[in-house]
C-alpha cells in the first residue's frame, strides 16, 4: 500500500463499497431503504455517517493486518 490511492483511506473504502454495490436486501426495490440507483459507499457516508465510520475502522484494520501479513 505504498501508493496513496491504495492506502486504507476513507476515500478508498467509499470506492470499495461503490464497486461492491448495494446489497440486494438493502435496495429499496427489495424492501430496503437505499435507492437502487445510488452509489452505495457514497450514500452510506452521507446518510449513515456513524455506520460508515464504524465499518471503515473495521475495514482499515483488516487491510492493515493483511498488508502486514504480506510482508
Amino acid at each position: 500500500m505504498n501508493r496513496k490511492e491504495d492506502r486504507p483511506s476513507k476515500i478508498a473504502y467509499e470506492r470499495h463499497l461503490n464497486q461492491q454495490g448495494i446489497p440486494e436486501e438493502k435496495k429499496k426495490s427489495k424492501g430496503g431503504k437505499i435507492p437502487d440507483y445510488v452509489k452505495y459507499g457514497t450514500w452510506l457516508r452521507v446518510n449513515e455517517a456513524e455506520y460508515f465510520e464504524r465499518t471503515y475502522q473495521d475495514w482499515k484494520a483488516r487491510m492493515r493486518a493483511q498488508e502486514a501479513a504480506n510482508h
